[in-house]
């Protein structure tokens, strides 16, 4: 485990105040409540999307419900951030949420109508060693997973899921093969994490919420040959598959969790392949692609993809991520660019996987509304 001396951490302390109380200065007050309904159920679920400051720095936080394909701001979103945000993601359990800033991780729990309040006294719940590039957290709710931008450090949380506030301040961390973490993937099962590393491939780590060893020692992946950086990863809801895209080639390529030292195959994407969903019942599989904004999807079967008669899919400019509803009928992506921004998508009633626009509205009220990530309640 890693260790901190006392001294280092009352110094840590004592910055997460002064930080929190910077970054409350610019949030009067959070989300009310617009119905009885905290976590959401499965056809209703709640979506938080931060968004970057258009000078470049802070930024603002928007929340929405979406009801039976019917999507929602909730009252007095979006909310100003004093900080720049940098990642977000939903506890399993649907009861918090961490935001990402450039102070660290706040945290907040989830109320009536995906209402949001501060937690831990308003405090950082997490100080690393610089900003959370990607944060992911096992099914039980136990464990906060941080990828630190432009760090090799791999830190593990451990955090109350009754309360969501972390049960100590030292995390137990791993080194990573590089310091160029661009996003993670935790299996459903709980024994694979994985770090896609830009040009320098995937780190593929076991993983255990009980027990001593919590992190394993990361086992490279290499680039496909002709790549030039991994940026995306998933798993299957099976924990049976991975799912890694690079750039450059413009590929998704797929594994075997059971033999990671090989690729089953490869397929070609969009340009620049950002972000990676396997839908929840395990029938497609969507690739967002920020250089020519769009979505591919393929049919998924046996470890094997199959591009859509409709793919690729028209989406948001820039897209950073893709994200489906707890009801299993929408798709949602959000973009880093002009508005609108968040596209909604339903599954078309007739040609299996297709994306239908929904509809399409704005994550921040000025223009381009610039979206760097996007959570949804499960």
């Amino acid at each position: 485990m890693k260790q901190r001396s006392k001294a280092s951490i009352g110094t840590w302390l004592t910055v997460c105040a002064l930080a929190a109380m910077t970054m409350l200065a610019g949030c009067k007050s959070f989300f009310t409540a617009v119905n009885n309904n905290p976590g959401g159920t499965g056809t209703s679920s709640y979506v938080y999307v931060t968004n970057v400051g258009n000078a470049g720095s802070g930024g603002t936080l928007s929340a929405y419900t979406l009801t039976s394909g019917v999507l929602a701001q909730i009252s007095g979103s979006p909310i100003t951030l004093a900080s720049t945000p940098t990642s977000v993601v939903v506890a399993p359990n649907n009861a918090f949420l961490y935001v990402g800033t450039s102070l660290g991780v706040y945290l907040y729990t989830i109320g009536s109508g995906g209402a949001l309040t501060e937690g831990n006294s308003s405090t950082i719940v997490y100080l690393g060693p610089t900003s959370p590039k990607s944060m992911v957290i096992d099914s039980t709710s136990s464990w906060l997973i941080i990828a630190n931008k432009g760090s090799s450090e791999l830190d593990a949380l451990p955090i109350s899921p009754t309360t969501g506030i972390p049960t100590t301040t030292t995390p137990i961390f791993v080194t990573l093969d590089a310091a160029t973490p661009q996003q993670l993937a935790i299996a459903p099962a709980n024994n694979n994490i994985f770090v896609a590393l830009g040009a320098n491939g995937t780190d593929a780590l076991s993983f255990s919420p009980t027990g001593k060893t919590t992190l394993g020692k990361p086992v490279p992946m290499a680039l496909h040959a002709g790549s030039g950086a991994a940026n995306a990863v998933a798993t299957d809801t099976t924990s049976a598959y991975v799912f890694i895209g690079e750039t450059t080639s413009n590929l998704i390529r797929v594994f075997a969790l059971s033999d990671l030292s090989k690729e089953l195959a490869s397929y070609s994407t969009g340009n620049s392949p950002v972000a990676i969903l396997p839908d929840a019942k395990g029938n497609y599989v969507y690739v967002a692609s920020s250089a020519d904004n769009s979505i591919a999807g393929f049919s998924f079967s046996s470890g094997a993809l199959t591009v859509l008669p409709a793919s690729p899919f028209a989406t948001a400019k820039a897209p950073i991520g893709v994200v489906e509803d707890s009801s299993k009928s929408f798709l949602m992506s959000a973009g880093f660019g002009v508005n609108p921004n968040l596209w909604l998508y339903s599954f078309d009633a007739t040609t299996g996987g297709t994306l239908d626009v929904k509809t399409t509205t704005s994550t921040a009220t000025v223009d381009p509304s610039l979206a760097n990530a996007i959570a949804v309640s499960h």
